[in-house]
């Protein structure tokens, strides 16, 4: 006979460590939150400033689900241009899909 009778048996890795792991991540949630906010508000470049964002909007409202529209939806398209590139074209065509809502 074994040694190990009576032994549990153990497959791979502890869960331990990732749920320590974890643990101490969601400690750091609300200061990960306000160093995403501070850069979102902050004066860097903007793709720094759209991760942030996007990062505030995944933890909030869950990440985006591609291939999943139904019939009917249109869906939501998202231009990000800077103040000074934005023509009255632009303008006109913003406020003509706000009308629509």
């Amino acid at each position: 006979m074994s040694a190990n009778v009576g032994a549990p048996r153990t497959r791979g890795k502890s869960k331990a460590p990732e749920a320590k792991m974890r643990k101490a991540a969601q400690g750091l949630s609300e200061l990960a939150m306000e160093t995403l906010k501070a850069i979102m508000e902050g004066q860097g470049q903007d793709a720094v400033r759209l991760g942030a964002a996007r990062e505030v909007l995944d933890r909030g409202h869950g990440r985006p689900k591609l291939g999943t529209a139904e019939a009917g939806d249109e869906g939501l398209t998202v231009i990000v241009k800077r103040f000074s590139d934005v023509t009255a074209e632009d303008e006109a065509e913003a406020d003509a899909t706000e009308a629509r809502s």
